[in-house]
C-alpha cells in the first residue's frame, strides 16, 4: 500500500471542499473495494476522505409519496434488516443480506457499491427493476442513465450520493447464482412487479446492468407460461471469463427466470 493522508470530515460541505483542494483524493465509505485495491497497489490515491461522520449521508426512511429513502451510507446489513425494506421492498432485503460475507455486509454500504459500478455487483439491478433515483449533493440522476459501463457511472467531478430513493413495490425478488469465492453475481436476476406488468433487470452478466427488454412490461398472466428459450440475448453482449462463458450466461438467464417468476408470485 502507497502512503496517503486521512481525513474524515463532518459535513458533505467539507468534505467536498477538501476534495477540491487535494491533489489526488478518493472518497472513503464502506471501503470494502477501495481498501484491498490499495494494498494491492491497484489504487494510490493521494488522501482519503472518509465519510463516515456524515449524518446527512445515513438512515433508512418513507417518504409521504409512497417512496423510501436510503442514506448512502447505509451498510447491507442495515437495508437486509430493516423493516421498512422488509415490509416495503422485500427483494431489495433479500439482495442485501446475500452480499458477500457478514463483515463485509457490517461494514459494506449500498452509496460505495453503486459509485464503484461493479458489472457484478448486486444492487444496480434492484436499482434498475425498482426505477430508483440517485440523489447527489447537485441533482437527482434515473437508475436507468446512471450506470454507463464497467466500472463508470453518470457522476461528475466533486458530485457525491447522498441516497437513492426506492418507489415501493409490493411485490419484488432476487435470484443470485454466485461465484464461490467472491459471492460476486455470475448472473444477477432482479424481478419487480408495476401496474401488474414486470420489470427485470440483470447484472453480472455484462459491461453493465441491463433491463431484459424483450420481457418487461409482459402482462403477469402471461409470464408462468412464456418461452424464455426464445430470449434474443446475443446484442446485450454478455462477458465470457473464468467464471462463465457468454453462451453459459445465456443459459443460466433462460433457466432462472422462470424460478424467479415463481418466486416473485
Amino acid at each position: 500500500m502507497y502512503k496517503f493522508e486521512y481525513h474524515k470530515p463532518s459535513s458533505l460541505v467539507d468534505s467536498i471542499k477538501l476534495f477540491k483542494e487535494l491533489e489526488f483524493p478518493k472518497y472513503l465509505a464502506g471501503g470494502m473495494t477501495l481498501i484491498p485495491s490499495m494494498k494491492q497497489k491497484l489504487s494510490s490515491p493521494s488522501d482519503l476522505i472518509d465519510l463516515q461522520n456524515i449524518d446527512e449521508l445515513k438512515g433508512i426512511s418513507k417518504l409521504k409519496d409512497d417512496h423510501i429513502t436510503v442514506g448512502a451510507l447505509s451498510t447491507h446489513n442495515e437495508i437486509a434488516n430493516s423493516s421498512l425494506i422488509k415490509n416495503n421492498i422485500k427483494g431489495l432485503s433479500y439482495l442485501a443480506s446475500k452480499i458477500a460475507d457478514n463483515a463485509v455486509r457490517n461494514c459494506g454500504t449500498i452509496g460505495g457499491s453503486i459509485c464503484n459500478a461493479d458489472p457484478a455487483a448486486d444492487y444496480p439491478a434492484a436499482l434498475l427493476s425498482l426505477e430508483a433515483t440517485i440523489n447527489t449533493n447537485n441533482r437527482s440522476i434515473a437508475a436507468k442513465d446512471f450506470f454507463i459501463d464497467m466500472f463508470e457511472t453518470k457522476l461528475e467531478n466533486y458530485e457525491v450520493v447522498k441516497s437513492i430513493t426506492f418507489p415501493i413495490r409490493r411485490k419484488s425478488y432476487y435470484l443470485k447464482l454466485s461465484s464461490q469465492a467472491s459471492k460476486y453475481a455470475i448472473i444477477g436476476i432482479f424481478a419487480s412487479i408495476v401496474n401488474d406488468k414486470l420489470s427485470i433487470s440483470i447484472t453480472g452478466a455484462a459491461n453493465k446492468v441491463f433491463n431484459l427488454e424483450e420481457i418487461n412490461n409482459l402482462p403477469l398472466f402471461k409470464a408462468r407460461t412464456y418461452n424464455y428459450n426464445k430470449i434474443d440475448l446475443k446484442k446485450m453482449n454478455l462477458n465470457s471469463d473464468i467464471h462463465a462463458s457468454s453462451k453459459y450466461r445465456a443459459s443460466l438467464i433462460k433457466n432462472m427466470l422462470p424460478k424467479l417468476i415463481e418466486n416473485i408470485f
